[in-house]
């Protein structure tokens, strides 16, 4: 996996600030197209702000309030966050609108016996949706740690091989995002190595995940093609989907229209996309690319600083230490 040492602490904060912001912005966009079919809306029409069903013209979803959940446990806790922790918080916050159904499922569990569900139920894309916050906050030269820490969260919804692997992939992906190479404006196709290697380490300790797996060989020859359908739950697609439209941008504006262009869970695709497209840029950057977004209602640059400054001073303990954490990977998974 290309694996570069972390540079200097004020850039990538200033690229983890950056990735947030425009993930907060790629669901924004994706909002109102959330569950429609794929749209052939102009760029304008697509960046205008507009209320939906249960959404304000704006807002953003559950997608932004879950990864802002699980960045503040993982902060808390100096990267060690774990399941019980992140679903108590979860359950005290419930009902987060337009939480998905094993997140529902996941919270009703918890209130009623006290504890994670002991399954391998949750086989949705909630679990890739949050994952970013932990490669953030994990140096891309530490996959089992990453993969350890992005288990430890993501078991509190979300069970299945195929869910955990996947939220791996994008953790992996959004740790390698902050470094120089990709900022520098390095090649899709070395992300998409990184999202193959930390496909092969996170089945190895979460087990096999074939769709996922298959899905990602088709965007790496080139041969994915969004369902006529749109995009759905399952969380290798959401993956596949991801860096299909990072593949193919030719700019973070660019990559978010697309996403929002395909149909289905727009939303979660426009974030991720976001999310690993803002890493190349300042705030300041995704703000000019994305002039709209001072129509959009976003959480506030001030405490997006602080969280990001915070996950890096996680990430930089990490990069000093070698105990690899997960009690559950220990344990078997």
């Amino acid at each position: 996996m290309p694996s570069p040492a972390d540079e200097d602490g004020s850039v990538v904060v200033e690229r983890v600030a950056a990735a947030l912001t425009a993930y907060v912005c790629g669901d924004a966009l994706g909002l109102p197209y959330e569950g429609k079919p794929a749209t052939g809306d102009g760029d304008e029409e697509i960046e205008r702000p507009r209320a939906g069903d249960r959404w304000a013209a704006g807002e953003t979803s559950d997608d932004t309030a879950l990864t802002l959940l699980a960045a503040r446990c993982l902060v808390d806790a100096g990267g060690e966050a774990d399941a019980v922790t992140f679903l108590s918080r979860l359950a005290a916050l419930d009902p987060v609108k337009g939480a998905g159904p094993s997140t529902r499922a996941a919270v009703a569990h918890f209130r009623r016996f006290g504890e994670v569900p002991d399954d391998r139920a949750g086989a949705t894309n909630g679990a890739p949706m949050r994952a970013l916050p932990v490669g953030w906050s994990t140096p891309s030269t530490r996959p089992e740690l990453l993969v350890a820490r992005t288990v430890e969260l993501t078991r509190a919804t979300h069970r299945s091989p195929e869910a955990l692997v996947a939220a791996c992939v994008m953790a992996g992906c959004a740790s390698w995002s902050v470094t120089g190479p990709w900022a520098a404006g390095g090649s899709a196709a070395a992300l998409l190595d990184v999202a193959v290697e930390t496909l092969e380490v996170a089945q190895r300790l979460c087990g096999a995940a074939p769709g996922l797996a298959a899905l990602l060989g088709e965007v790496v020859e080139g041969g994915w093609r969004p369902p006529a359908t749109g995009v759905s739950l399952d969380p290798g697609e959401t993956v596949a989907a991801v860096l299909h439209c990072v593949r193919r941008a030719d700019s973070l504006r660019g990559g978010l229209l697309a996403a929002v262009r395909l149909g289905g869970d727009v939303d979660t695709v426009a974030a991720l996309v976001g999310g690993l497209l803002g890493a190349r840029s300042s705030v300041r950057q995704v703000r000019v690319q994305l002039p709209w977004s001072a129509r959009m209602l976003l959480p506030d640059e001030v405490e997006v600083r602080r969280l990001a400054a915070a996950l890096v001073s996680v990430r930089a303990a990490a990069a000093g230490s070698r105990r690899v954490a997960g009690r559950r990977l220990r344990s078997g998974w």
